[in-house]
């Protein structure tokens, strides 16, 4: 009998334990705001009516000089004097609120799916969420992800741990002349009069050949946990595209 006991007691300990936590989870989480947005900067940055800067979290949109800022750009300022619900999650290194945004819809993971926007150090919890809007956004040529002829060719893989990529071409010989590779941030290797059958590209230094080419950073380019390789023609166009670790 007192076994019994012992073990109900247990269990409504546990339940107990499970309510509380979800209480005070809720309790803690970020409560959106209603604030009016008057002026959006870029695609990723936008200005409130209290004149505080916020940066969508989970999102890069392109630079200015870079293929797809206009329309990511002229996707937010749709929603200028307008207000919306604003979740804020703290500020950034440069002193921007970081936030996610709804009207209704989750405005952030929006840019991705409409390929307005890159994923870019994703919440924890989004992580699988934002993944897969980038990689249907990418398979279906929308938006800022505009296929090149080439998109089809190339097999990649990532060596984090050892900062190395290994790119494949199967289709004829293909010069790259001008063609750029990307991480989620914004480090760039960009190709000199290269032609591509099969080749590891170094983070490190060295003196490029036939099979290697070398990115001569003195830091590391990929993430050991998670990350994504973007190869991008001369003209913007995307050629390649693997994710790793969501």
């Amino acid at each position: 009998m007192k076994s019994k006991k012992a073990l109900l007691l247990s269990i409504f300990l546990t339940i107990l334990i499970a309510l509380l936590v979800s209480i005070f989870s809720e309790i803690d989480k970020p409560q959106p705001s209603a604030v009016k947005i008057t002026r959006v900067i870029d695609g990723d940055t936008l200005v409130t009516e209290t004149g505080e800067t916020i940066r969508l979290v989970n999102i890069n949109t392109p630079e200015k000089s870079e293929f797809g800022y206009g329309e990511a750009k002229e996707f937010l300022s749709t929603f200028e004097n307008k207000s919306v619900e604003i979740e804020f999650l703290g500020p950034d290194k440069y002193g921007r609120s970081l936030a996610r945004i709804y009207y209704p819809k989750y405005l952030n993971l929006e840019l991705v799916e409409r390929g307005f926007a890159k994923k870019f150090l994703v919440q924890e919890s989004e992580t699988k969420t934002f993944d897969s809007a980038e990689n249907l956004a990418v398979q279906n040529s929308i938006g800022m992800w505009k296929h090149s002829e080439f998109f089809d060719c190339f097999e990649i893989e990532v060596f984090p741990k050892k900062e190395t990529v290994t790119i494949k071409n199967n289709c004829n010989e293909i010069n790259v002349l001008d063609w750029t590779i990307q991480d989620e941030s914004r480090k760039k290797y960009k190709f000199n009069n290269t032609h591509i059958t099969q080749l590891t590209l170094h983070s490190s230094s060295g003196i490029d050949n036939s099979n290697d080419i070398f990115w001569n950073l003195e830091s590391d380019v990929w993430n050991n946990d998670r990350d994504t390789f973007y190869l991008f023609n001369e003209k913007g166009e995307i050629a390649a595209h693997e994710s790793y670790g969501y």
